[in-house]
This record gives structure tokens, sequence and C-alpha cells, in this order.
């Protein structure tokens, strides 16, 4: 919530100057092609040693809402800027893995085999950005984005060598990207960008004092079709 407090209050910051010119207050709807990438490490007897790494891949069709409160040229420059929030109101999976394991931890000077699992789920997105950009003519604006997003997600893991895993955690991360925004002459407008998030480290201590984490990046292309007025 602090991070949320201080990013909004620098939005803020950054808006007030431009305040005098007439904006536009705008909805939309996006989709976005999404590479989801996800490093898990597993350490056994949380001694500090990394026990396993996994890298696991997914991609995922994002649909998404925003609003967002656009200034074409603030002060009269060739400057433009977008304060807007974007809302994910469904879930995205992180496809299950599995993979066969060798442990003698069990039951010592035994060699247990079993087959691990491992699987996650996004859901409540939402991001707070800005786009400062350039003015091309009146109705077109290349921007850079900077945001804050924060997301809900839910771990779940089977092991031989520790108790199972299934908690959730919210995790916050930075988004960046660029991207070009057209406005029509009835109000309609398309944008097209790319994005990335690293969102933080997710930590998950067992039972039987196994730590888990799991580093989540990911990278979209994205189209948005809205409406200003």
């Amino acid at each position: 919530m602090k991070k949320t407090l201080l990013f909004l209050s620098a939005l803020f910051l950054m808006l007030n100057p431009a305040v005098s010119n007439a904006g536009n207050f705008g909805v939309g709807f996006s989709i976005s092609d999404a590479d989801l990438d996800t490093v898990g490490k597993e350490d056994v007897d949380t001694d500090g040693t990394t026990d396993a790494t996994k890298t696991v891949g997914d991609t995922a069709t994002i649909g998404s809402f925003f609003a967002e409160y656009t200034i074409m040229g603030v002060k009269d420059s060739m400057f433009g800027l977008t304060l807007g929030v974007d809302l994910i109101p469904g879930e995205a999976d992180i496809s299950k893995r599995s993979v066969t394991q060798s442990s003698v931890k069990a039951d010592p000077g035994t060699v247990v085999t079993g087959t691990n699992t491992v699987e996650g789920t996004l859901e409540n997105a939402y991001t707070l950005y800005v786009q400062p950009g350039i003015v091309l003519g009146d109705s077109t604006m290349i921007y850079g984005t900077i945001g804050y997003a924060s997301v809900d997600f839910k771990g779940k893991s089977t092991s031989i060598s520790h108790t199972n895993i299934n908690s959730s955690q919210t995790l916050s991360g930075s988004k960046v990207g660029v991207g070009v925004k057209h406005v029509l002459n009835s109000g309609f407008f398309i944008k097209a960008d790319y994005t990335e998030t690293d969102f933080d480290v997710a930590s998950f201590t067992t039972s039987n004092n196994t730590t888990a984490t799991a580093d989540l990046d990911m990278q979209s292309y994205g189209i948005s079709v809205g409406k200003q007025f």
C-alpha cells in the first residue's frame, strides 16, 4: 500500500503543472499476447543452498479494461501525458509441470523416486501507469510506459522431498514499455504497445522447513481500443 501511495503522489506532481490544458478522459479494452517466464528454486533444508532450479515459460492471451486521462500538448508543447489504470478481470494459469526426482531425505539410506509437480495462477491484477510522450500532429502520440503493477500469485506444489505448497501472495512489480496512440475525429482511439513487467519474488516455506521461491517476469504485445470523452 505504501508503494501505491508513493506512486500516486508522484503521478499527481507530474500531472499538476498541466491541469490548465484541455484533456480527455478515455475508457477502453485491451488484448495482449503475454509471455510469462517463471524461475522456481527450492531449498530443501533452508540452509541457503539451492537444491533445485526450474525455469518455466508460458504464453497467455490476456484481456483487460482501462481508464485513463490524456493531455495532448502539455502546456502547448509537443509533449503529451497519459495517466491511467488497467484492470485484468480474469486469471492466467502457469501450466502444471512435472519432473521425476530421486530423494534420500525421507528415509536416510533409502532412495525414494517419485514425481514432483508445480503450477500457479495469477489473478486480481492491476497496473497504475504514466505514459509521457511526443505528439505528432493533432492526433498521434508516441509514448513510453512507466507503471506500478500488482497481482495475486497462487502457487501449488507437490514433492517427495517436502510437504505440499498451496499458498497465495500479493506481488508488486514495475512495468516499462513503449507504444503509439492514434485518436480519430470521432473520439475513438487505438493503441499498440510493448511492455515488460518485473514482479517481486514470491517465497513459500513448507511445514518441514523447505523454502521455495518463484520469480515471475512478463513480456507482452498489446492492442487497445477505446473512446475519449
